[in-house]
């Protein structure tokens, strides 16, 4: 991860903004979302697969940068993550986490419900 900072609506963060700064720039589309296909459904489907490839793609990403950092630190075997298995209150709040994260995945199609 680069660690850029984005602005949804401005591009890229100036140079020397802070966190705070940036969030408080952040701005969020206004308005109905734009109709792509002639069955809205398609549109609904489309978003929630992009929603579900971001989320994907930034875990697959913040995993191989823990995992390589572990293992070039010699804090982890090359597939110690391939034989792990989660305690049991670590399996539960993922477990929670993912009803969120389904939630969220979900959240488009509730105008039409």
């Amino acid at each position: 991860m680069s660690g850029a900072h984005t602005d949804e609506a401005n591009g890229p963060a100036e140079a020397g903004g802070t966190d705070a700064t940036v969030a408080a720039l952040q701005r969020h589309a206004k308005g109905k979302r734009p109709q792509l296909f002639a069955d809205p459904a398609v549109d609904h489907l489309l978003a929630m697969v992009l929603e579900l490839a971001s989320e994907l793609w930034v875990a697959r990403e913040r995993g191989a940068a823990l995992e390589g950092a572990l293992v070039r630190a010699g804090a982890l075997a090359a597939d110690a993550t391939d034989t792990f298995e989660l305690d049991a209150g670590t399996q539960q709040a993922l477990d929670s986490e993912r009803q969120v994260f389904i939630q969220r995945l979900l959240r488009t199609l509730e105008g039409d419900v």
